[in-house]
């Protein structure tokens, strides 16, 4: 098991304005998911690349920024992503006037970053793979939760499945547990209990579980507010095996819609 706690994750400033804080990769002990929370400063440039070897998700979580993918020019704002496939050139600019967060997330540990030269601009309609917070259909797996798909096969992935969910007091996620694969759950906002072989453990906002594959875990909201949780998979299809426990104190009851 790996909990990264926010104040260890290791932080570095790779280009003027642009800080990346590494939430889980060879660091946490992953094998299969490697991602990273980007922090752009105004004015700040990720300049115009991609990766031969790998296909790299990008979700805003904070402000706006302006994302060149394969020529295409688009605004994103939180709740907004862009998934880059292998080859494919992207670039993104911090064009407010107040700092912009996005989470990135691949497969591939230690990909390759191959510099381009900036395309014309493109007409063309926009490649799937750009998705919209407004286009994403929240669905409600369990009491308590709503779930936001905005990564997954249908907007062009062929390796993750990237998820958030809205989690309410007292809401709890079923046991279970991924026979071949590892999972990434990161506490995005509030404050989470993550199960993991039947101990309990907090997750604070910026915290991050992995949950190797065979290992039982769960996550619940056992405070009296609403937090937000992302999950990322290694897979567009990740199998899930059910098990049984509970958690050692009675939950909040879940409030009525």
């Amino acid at each position: 098991m790996a909990i990264l706690r926010l104040a260890d994750m290791i932080t570095s400033e790779s280009a003027p304005g642009i800080v990346g804080r590494r939430i889980g990769g060879p660091n946490s002990g992953a094998t299969q998911i490697t991602s990273g929370l980007n922090t752009l400063a105004p004015g700040a440039i990720i300049t115009y690349h991609s990766h031969p070897d790998a296909e790299i998700m990008h979700y805003v979580i904070e402000g706006d920024v302006e994302c060149v993918l394969d020529g295409h020019r688009v605004s994103l704002h939180a709740g907004d992503g862009a998934l880059a496939p292998v080859n494919v050139k992207h670039s993104f600019e911090n064009r407010s006037g107040a700092p912009a967060k996005f989470i990135t997330a691949g497969t591939t540990i230690g990909a390759i970053r191959e510099d381009q030269d900036l395309d014309p601009p493109s007409h063309d309609p926009l490649p799937r793979y750009v998705v919209f917070a407004e286009d994403v259909v929240p669905t409600y797996p369990w009491p308590g939760t709503e779930r936001f798909d905005p990564m997954d096969a249908s907007f062009g992935s062929s390796t993750l499945l990237f998820s958030k969910g809205v989690i309410a007091p007292g809401s709890l996620g079923p046991p279970h547990f991924h026979p071949e694969t590892e999972e990434f759950m990161y506490c995005l906002e509030g404050e989470l209990m993550a199960m993991y072989n039947g101990e309990e453990f907090p997750l604070h906002a910026g915290d991050m579980l992995l949950a190797e594959p065979g290992t039982h875990h769960a996550i619940f909201n056992a405070s009296n507010d609403m937090a937000t949780l992302i999950a990322i998979h290694p897979t567009t299809a990740p199998v899930r095996e059910l098990v049984d426990w509970t958690p050692s104190q009675p939950l909040p009851t879940i409030p009525a819609n």
